[in-house]
């Protein structure tokens, strides 16, 4: 097995006062665009047809004689982006054998020169001067069909002499939208963390009045930083010691939970109230403290939980999974194979 040659990514550098000449800008622009397929094949994966060219032989019956390819993109099994900006016919081969032939998409430059009607349309003056793209094309038998040749676009089956039609067994290679899932995770600074009051609302049973209670204590943890794009699935807690041996103080705090989940953060919530004997907690804290001899006191009223935390350095740790998005396309069914594009969802501002 051929070892693999590493290889270092580059970057180009300046010193101020350095004089740029058009050489430099195109080195920066061929860099960016190295460090672009890179990120194509090694995090997305891409290869195959991503939007578009559709393919149908002409005249539409026989005897053919070319392809009609439609605008699209593709992706070689370099990262490399294969962009048709315009409709293109291409000639069926001739004197080959019998069987299929598959038209491949390959990469090519993009020209540095000018033509004159891509001049001429700079003030928008003409039309229909819109560039090939990036990609050629060029036959090839279904025998030996490597990844690196290029990209399969369409396949045609050729016997006695004559193309019959497309072939019925050609399969389109299409990429694949991104299937794992982004995570991110963060935490609090301990023993700074802004905890307020956290009230809920109920009507009295007697005189039906709206009555607001205090029963624990609230923060609002900021994940703008994993840049989100739909509601994530997170999961908190609170981390810390909620016992303090020397003032013989414990906080209530076993009852973690989440509201107001957006793309930019949470509320996470401690619910401060003693808890009822009968729960598994209470009977394993009140065992716990049976060890220990002495009195102790809950930690119950918020602006008192805000210095016990102080002290205790208590924080939050956080697990934000955004599962992936469903896709939908840009064009029919009829019109591509390939993936479409990724809705994104808007951005939810927090509630107050």
């Amino acid at each position: 097995m051929a070892r693999l040659e590493k290889r270092k990514l580059e970057r180009v550098r300046y010193w101020q006062g350095q004089m740029l000449r058009s050489r430099d800008f195109l080195d920066i622009e061929a860099v960016e665009t190295q460090r672009r397929w890179w990120h194509n094949r090694a995090l997305h994966n891409a290869y195959g047809v991503a939007e578009g060219l559709t393919c149908s032989l002409v005249p539409a019956t026989s005897p053919f004689t070319g392809v009609s390819v439609g605008p699209g993109v593709a992706y070689d099994v370099f990262g490399r982006e294969l962009i048709l900006e315009k409709p293109l016919s291409i000639a069926l081969p001739s004197n080959i054998p019998q069987g299929a032939v598959s038209l491949l998409m390959r990469y090519k430059p993009p020209s540095r020169g000018l033509r004159p009607d891509e001049i001429s349309e700079v003030c928008w003056t003409a039309c229909g001067s819109v560039a090939a793209g990036t990609a050629e094309f060029v036959w090839k038998l279904n025998d030996n069909l490597p990844p690196t040749d290029g990209v399969s676009v369409f396949a045609a089956y050729h016997t006695l002499g004559t193309f019959r039609g497309p072939d019925p067994n050609y399969v389109r290679v299409s990429t694949q939208p991104l299937a794992r899932p982004s995570l991110a995770s963060g935490t609090t600074i301990p023993g700074n963390t802004p905890w307020e009051p956290w009230s809920v609302g109920f009507f009295s049973p007697a005189g039906a009045l709206p009555v607001r209670a205090l029963i624990g204590v609230q923060t609002w943890i900021d994940t703008s930083a994993a840049g989100f794009t739909r509601i994530p699935c997170y999961f908190a807690a609170l981390q810390g010691p909620v016992w303090n041996p020397q003032t013989r103080q414990l906080t209530p705090a076993i009852f973690p939970s989440i509201a107001d989940e957006s793309i930019t953060g949470f509320t996470f919530r401690l619910w401060l109230q003693v808890p009822d004997t009968q729960t598994f907690e209470a009977v394993r804290l009140q065992k716990a403290l049976q060890a220990s001899s002495g009195n102790f006191s809950f930690v119950t009223d918020p602006s008192d939980f805000s210095l016990f935390a102080r002290e205790q350095e208590l924080y939050v740790s956080w697990i934000g999974c955004q599962m992936p998005v469903p896709v939908s396309r840009c064009t029919t069914q009829a019109e591509s194979s390939g993936v479409g594009v990724m809705n994104q969802a808007s951005a939810l501002s927090r509630k107050s």
